[in-house]
């Protein structure tokens, strides 16, 4: 999570390298890191989702997440209500979290509506996976699914979420599976694998043969994360499994996991920072990487000193 967050900042920080591929590439590819986020909190649904119960996983997702969105969104609404000339709909769409899905292009991000959306289905589709004896043929019908809904919203904002979906139900099957104790051999370790670089090359060719007409019209620079991803999820376990040995290293890669344990609140600040300063102005590459790095380290501090209070004191009065 660390370091999708990063990547993330990254994909949304207007660096500018002319003449470069390689660098445009890992710079307009680096969204991977949301599919990394949609991956992750599949896998963790369904465990939540056996332990707690439908209602016990979306209050917890409420307790941790919106108090804290809710205190940074609204002060941030109204001030682009009048430095951005949001419409009262558009203020109203970024505090109710729905404006994307009704086509509102001034928002705070995507995201934040596309992921509640998916926690609400994150419930029966759970339950599906759980009551099904072989979980893997559901998984490839709620793709074939997600497929025919991003085919028959092209060029319109459900399709920036439907694109997503994919990863989302692959995060929620290694979930179940892990749920139930499923060992996986060496053909699953191949497979997963060997998707990785197929993915990598449909990326590539997306982005530097399809261009924008049919990549972001259909959402064809997502669908190759799908691939991707839960390769690099199982790769980053087994390695960061065998780096446990060295303790020095594990020490001086400390502020990766605090990074991703506030990732939330540095996706809010960074972007909600962005959208505001370049009404103003523009920069340079080394004002832009500084300003990343506040945004990271404003995010880091509003988790440690607002977000984790609130939801540990949401937590004692429900205890």
């Amino acid at each position: 999570m660390g370091l999708s967050i990063l990547a993330i900042v990254l994909y949304h920080t207007p660096y500018e390298v002319t003449g470069s591929f390689l660098w445009n590439y890992l710079h307009g590819s680096a969204y991977w890191g949301v599919d990394v986020f949609l991956f992750l909190s599949g896998l963790g649904a369904c465990h939540s989702l056996a332990s707690r119960g439908g209602r016990g996983y979306l209050a917890r997702r409420v307790r941790r997440l919106l108090p804290g969105l809710y205190l940074f969104m609204v002060p941030w609404g109204l001030l682009m209500w009048f430095s951005w000339g949001m419409t009262r709909w558009d203020l109203i769409g970024t505090l109710t979290l729905l404006g994307w899905w009704f086509g509102f292009t001034r928002q705070l991000n995507w995201y934040f509506s596309a992921v509640w959306a998916f926690f609400l289905l994150a419930v029966p589709v759970g339950a599906l996976l759980r009551r099904c004896r072989r979980p893997a043929p559901v998984w490839a019908g709620l793709l074939a699914l997600s497929l025919g809904l991003g085919l028959w919203c092209p060029m319109d904002y459900l399709m920036t979420a439907a694109t997503r979906l994919p990863v989302f139900f692959t995060g929620m099957l290694f979930g179940e599976l892990d749920r139930r104790g499923y060992a996986p051999g060496r053909a699953f370790y191949c497979l997963v694998y060997l998707l990785v670089p197929i993915g990598l090359i449909l990326s590539v060719l997306t982005f530097g043969v399809l261009g924008e007409q049919y990549g972001d019209s259909f959402g064809l620079w997502w669908y190759p994360n799908a691939l991707i991803v839960p390769g690099l999820a199982v790769a980053a376990g087994e390695i960061g499994a065998r780096l446990r040995a060295f303790p020095w290293l594990v020490r001086a890669a400390g502020f990766i996991p605090a990074l991703g344990e506030s990732a939330a609140e540095i996706l809010m600040v960074h972007v909600g920072i962005y959208k505001y300063i370049r009404l103003f102005r523009t920069f340079t590459n080394l004002q832009w990487l500084l300003i990343s790095l506040i945004c990271i380290i404003l995010g880091r501090l509003y988790y440690r000193f607002v977000t984790s209070r609130i939801t540990a004191r949401l937590e004692q009065r429900r205890a």
